[in-house]
């Protein structure tokens, strides 16, 4: 079957969208805070948890993310443009387990553009800017959980909070006028998001869960995995070796 090549993409779990009041023509700002989960215990899988936006026809992403590589934790911003495909990545900043991350998307009229910032808070800070394609207008929000493993290989706390949301919709603070709404793609390990009364976003999951990938290979796994953000070569992710089968 084909895929339609646009957001919300392949591989994202739970997620949670927000929809903007009509009156408001885009998001000029928005950030949201997490603290980085344990380390897990595989080693070869690679996933993440961020916050981005897109404008209302889902086919440029902005968004600071916070994938685990196998080896650790890292912090970036990402953009990912569908037509034509364009990807770019600010450097990565390396972020360990109960550290927190700061991610903001800053409009600026000026130049049409946005600055996309991920930061250690206390360290490290990474960001680029990006353009607005033919002045389209970002309304889009997103948190979400992307890449699909089996459960045992997501961190064993099960779950990541995004708190401090606060959001500005043409220059004025829209940060409560935001409905959000809690939504499954691929449905992994129990994934869910929550909007949750205190104004944070969670989303959890269940490591001792089933999963339909139990008993692929890590070969396959990574095949599965490879695209979008994990392509950035930056990252180093090798594909495992193919396992033989008796």
């Amino acid at each position: 079957a084909l895929v339609s090549a646009q957001d919300p993409a392949d591989g994202w779990m739970a997620y949670a969208v927000g929809k903007i009041p009509s009156n408001y023509e885009r998001i000029t700002h928005l950030e949201m805070s997490w603290q980085v989960s344990n380390d897990p215990t595989r080693t070869d899988a690679f996933y993440s948890p961020w916050f981005g936006m897109d404008p209302s026809d889902n086919l440029n992403l902005i968004q600071p993310v916070n994938p685990w590589l196998g080896s650790g934790w890292v912090g970036y911003t990402e953009y990912f443009q569908w037509r034509p495909t364009h990807n770019s990545n600010s450097r990565q900043v390396p972020v360990q387990a109960g550290q927190t991350l700061h991610g903001v998307l800053d409009y600026d009229s000026s130049s049409d553009s946005y600055t996309l910032t991920q930061t250690v808070v206390g360290g490290a800070s990474s960001s680029q800017v990006v353009k607005c394609q033919n002045g389209k207008k970002y309304n889009l929000p997103y948190v979400v959980y992307e890449k699909v493993w089996p459960c045992r290989d997501y961190p064993s706390d099960g779950k990541v909070v995004f708190t401090n949301i606060t959001a500005e919709c043409d220059g004025v603070d829209c940060t409560k006028d935001i409905q959000w709404s809690a939504k499954v793609k691929d449905a992994n390990c129990n994934m869910a998001a929550h909007i949750n009364d205190d104004g944070t976003i969670s989303i959890t999951w269940d490591t001792s869960a089933a999963s339909r990938y139990d008993n692929w290979t890590r070969a396959e796994l990574f095949d599965r995995n490879y695209k979008g953000w994990a392509t950035n070569k930056a990252l180093g992710l090798q594909r495992p070796v193919e396992e033989k089968t008796a």
